[in-house]
């Protein structure tokens, strides 16, 4: 198939536009094709567990929310109040109870569309509009069909992709129509082109085509042009994307783009052998797509440019390349993958990381990775220190514990955390020793290591996973240490709950007086003005149960019924008194609870 000829008359609306202003479009769409389907890349911050939290596990069931009796009824009769700003009020508040679930909201379709058609105000048909396509109202088509064409841009965004999606066949003619004729708004043929394509509509492709390959278009058009051609056109085109490429030298960026979109979905050896071509583009954005396509079609396709893309710039690429090395696994593939584990974005480093760690599952791999595990435990670098000993400790990796030590001091926050996470996995008693010694060393630099940054580990961290290790392996040595953590101090909450926690481990089945008492005043503690943590009294409550506090037990009771079981605390509570006298602790309800202010809501 050759590329149509391009038309002769330009669209005024393209060639008067500056040349700045077309190449912010262009920017802006390449931006777009990058970040999608492929995710922009978020904030990565690891989070790990603590044992505490699932020893003993509470769970406590999600209340339901309800909405008061007559609800409903009073929004319908609102759709038709004279205050226009009341009545689309009442249609948003439909769509938001519809999504919480309220049932029976059908019965407001016939309102709407006659707010819909009817009203003078285009904010309550706009907003009718939204609760109708919410609410799948396909009886309500025609009425949207003939708004979406006379009511602007706003109605035709919110109505025209539920028509589409309902094979209304108004629209989708309507839409045939509108991606060959230049004369439509930009904006409105852009809906028809991305309707018809996630439609898959055959007797549009010619005309997609058309628009694609036009390099009088504007590049947002061309582009989802290509895109839906596509969804639309799965072989085929394997001709059209090579002329397109080589009708200009150097191909413009566009033309590239619309050539590899349309190869997205092509599976032909000569479609292969052009996206291997456009993997090695200099436009990231390019070497992608060509990628991913790749990727589902051989992975092996892409090993022989492993090297060459892992050093681009584009995360986006180093990640196609990730899943390509781990699909293929092979002694040089997982030397390259364990690369990726000092990778400046974060959560590439965990998909690195993650991938090393499923292919250790295999008896032949899980050797050559622990020894790649063991090498990196040595890297100066602290991302690569980081993500290397969670793979040991996810391996359980038990030679890696004196190294874990060590690393406990590390000057990085984030690496001296996990390390004490991974000797709470690891469990090896043979370190607990040096780490008890290296955990009062740290208490003792305590305001100089604690940093109290929003979602950053810090020594709070750092010192509750090594208490949650004593408390597992029950280390008496540890017992002073742990009891210095008992008097109230709000600022590092994590580690006094570990402390406390691992403390009942110590003492399970003795219950000594001094620390009972200590413990019953946590769990006691509601001052008005400056009350106890609620992580304390949790773990003070079932410590007191561990160690079979049983004098304690009406402070327990008090806390537990009627309600409190419905807290975490009043949960903890329950759970150590059926430890103490063996009653089961009740069944919980799910609790009920009413939605309030509302905008409307009937008198009790």
């Amino acid at each position: 198939m050759t590329i149509p000829n391009q038309k002769t008359t330009k669209n005024p609306s393209v060639t008067s536009c500056p040349v700045w202003q077309r190449m912010g479009m262009l920017s802006l769409v390449i931006s777009t094709l990058v970040a999608s389907p492929l995710v922009a890349e978020p904030a990565s911050q690891l989070r790990f567990d603590y044992a505490m939290f699932q020893d003993p596990r509470i769970e406590l069931p999600d209340p339901i929310t309800r909405f008061r009796d007559g609800t409903l009824e009073l929004w319908i009769a609102t759709l038709q109040s004279p205050e226009s700003d009341l009545r689309q009020q009442a249609q948003r508040m439909l769509v938001w109870a519809h999504h919480r679930g309220l049932e029976g909201i059908d019965v407001a379709i016939k309102p709407l569309e006659q707010n819909l058609v009817q009203h003078d105000r285009r904010i309550v048909r706009l907003t009718a509009a939204q609760a109708l396509v919410t609410l799948e109202a396909r009886q309500a088509a025609a009425a949207l069909f003939q708004q979406a064409q006379s009511d602007g841009l706003d109605m035709a965004q919110v109505a025209e992709p539920s028509l589409g999606r309902w094979q209304y066949p108004p629209m989708i003619e309507a839409w045939r129509v509108r991606v060959a004729d230049d004369r439509v708004d930009r904006r409105r043929r852009l809906l028809a082109i991305r309707g018809l394509g996630d439609l898959g509509d055959q007797a549009a492709a010619d005309d997609m085509q058309q628009v694609a390959a036009d390099a009088h278009q504007p590049p947002d058009l061309r582009l989802a042009a290509a895109i839906a051609l596509g969804q639309i056109r799965r072989s085929g085109l394997e001709n059209a994307a090579s002329q397109l490429r080589t009708r200009q030298t150097p191909a413009t960026l566009v033309d590239r783009l619309v050539a590899v979109q349309w190869l997205r979905w092509h599976d032909s050896a000569e479609a292969q052998e052009l996206l291997v071509q456009m993997a090695g583009d200099e436009q990231s954005s390019v070497a992608a797509i060509a990628l991913e396509r790749l990727f589902k079609l051989d992975p092996q396709s892409i090993i022989p440019m492993a090297d060459r893309l892992l050093d681009r710039g584009d995360v986006n690429v180093r990640r196609l390349v990730a899943r390509a090395l781990a699909a293929c696994p092979s002694p040089e593939n997982l030397e390259r993958l364990s690369r990726l584990v000092g990778d400046p974005i974060p959560s590439l480093r965990d998909d690195a990381r993650q991938f090393l760690e499923q292919l250790a599952q295999s008896p032949e791999l899980r050797e050559p990775l622990l020894q790649i595990g063991r090498r990196l435990i040595d890297d100066p670098r602290w991302q690569v220190l980081e993500q290397s000993v969670i793979l040991l400790a996810n391996l359980d990796d038990d030679d890696a514990a004196e190294r874990l030590v060590e690393l406990l001091s590390h000057e990085r926050p984030e690496v001296f955390t996990i390390a004490a996470w991974g000797l709470r996995r690891l469990g090896a008693d043979r370190v607990l020793t040096p780490a008890l010694e290296i955990a009062r060393q740290r208490h003792g630099r305590r305001e100089e290591l604690l940093r109290f940054v929003p979602g950053q580990p810090d020594l709070d961290d750092q010192l509750a996973h090594l208490f949650e290790f004593f408390g597992q392996q029950r280390y008496q040595p540890a017992d002073d240490l742990l009891r210095t953590f008992i008097p109230k101090d709000l600022t590092i909450s994590r580690s006094r709950s570990a402390a406390i926690w691992a403390l009942g481990y110590l003492h399970e089945d003795q219950a000594p007086d001094d620390l009972v008492e200590a413990l019953a005043d946590r769990l006691s503690d509601l001052d008005i003005n400056n009350p106890e943590d609620s992580r304390i009294r949790r773990f003070s409550a079932i410590s007191l149960g561990r160690m079979r506090a049983i004098e304690r037990l009406p402070v327990l009771e008090s806390f537990s019924e009627p309600a409190g079981i419905y807290t975490s605390i009043g949960y903890a509570c329950a759970w150590s008194i059926q430890r103490l006298t063996d009653k089961p602790i009740p069944t919980l309800a799910t609790p009920v609870s009413y939605d309030s202010e509302l905008f409307l809501e009937p008198l009790d």
